[in-house]
């Protein structure tokens, strides 16, 4: 009797230990390192296309549920941080009104839904992200506008990368690119309309997975 009761128990905390395996849960955080490009066109004149990114931030919760054959499907939230700084020439009104730099902050809520395979501790990912603005701010000289409502209210990016697992501690390097432009309108708030800005970027982020 005692044996049997013994199995039970084994054979219960065996299948609650593979259960648990099957999904986790983990917080991220990490540095983006930016690439942006920005094209604008000064009153209606000369074109410009120059960017000087700055390295943002991100952090957030991820997750993962396990497939078989080693795939694995890994869903996350994240709040991510980028900033540029972006010189306006005289041919284009710098050093008057607006200065001499464009400087643009952008906040989102990113969701990337990855699809990865795993083999050992390493994991190979790839998948859309899908990008919704907080709020952007551009400031021109000593003038500052949000400039959100000239962003798109949805932006579909994409994200590919590598990844290790080393215990409960993630190790992740991914190239993040969008699909569409940030924005296809104008600031015409500060005179600057036609702005383009097209994110890419590189994101290196550490991880810590609570439940495993």
């Amino acid at each position: 009797m005692k044996k049997i009761f013994f199995t039970l128990i084994l054979l219960s905390s065996l299948a609650t230990v593979q259960a648990q395996s099957i999904f986790q849960l983990g917080l991220k955080g990490g540095l983006l390192i930016n690439s942006s490009e920005l094209k604008y066109t000064f009153n209606n004149s000369a074109n410009y296309d120059h960017s000087s990114t700055k390295p943002g931030f991100e952090f957030g919760f991820q997750t993962r549920v396990r497939l078989p054959l080693g795939f694995l499907l890994q869903p996350e939230i994240v709040y991510s941080r980028t900033t540029g700084t972006f010189p306006i020439d005289a041919s284009n009104g710098g050093g008057g009104e607006y200065g001499d730099q464009l400087k643009i902050r952008s906040n989102w809520i990113e969701v990337p839904v990855l699809v990865g395979w795993k083999f050992s501790i390493v994991r190979l990912m790839v998948g859309p992200s899908f990008r919704f603005p907080m709020d952007e701010v551009l400031n021109a000289g000593t003038q500052e506008a949000k400039v959100a409502p000239r962003l798109q209210n949805f932006v579909l990016g994409y994200q590919a990368g590598i990844g290790l697992d080393l215990g409960r501690l993630t190790i992740d390097a991914r190239y993040c690119g969008n699909f569409t432009n940030i924005t296809d309108g104008g600031v015409t708030s500060v005179s600057i309309p036609n702005l383009k800005v097209n994110e890419q970027k590189v994101a290196i982020s550490l991880g810590y997975m609570l439940i495993k």
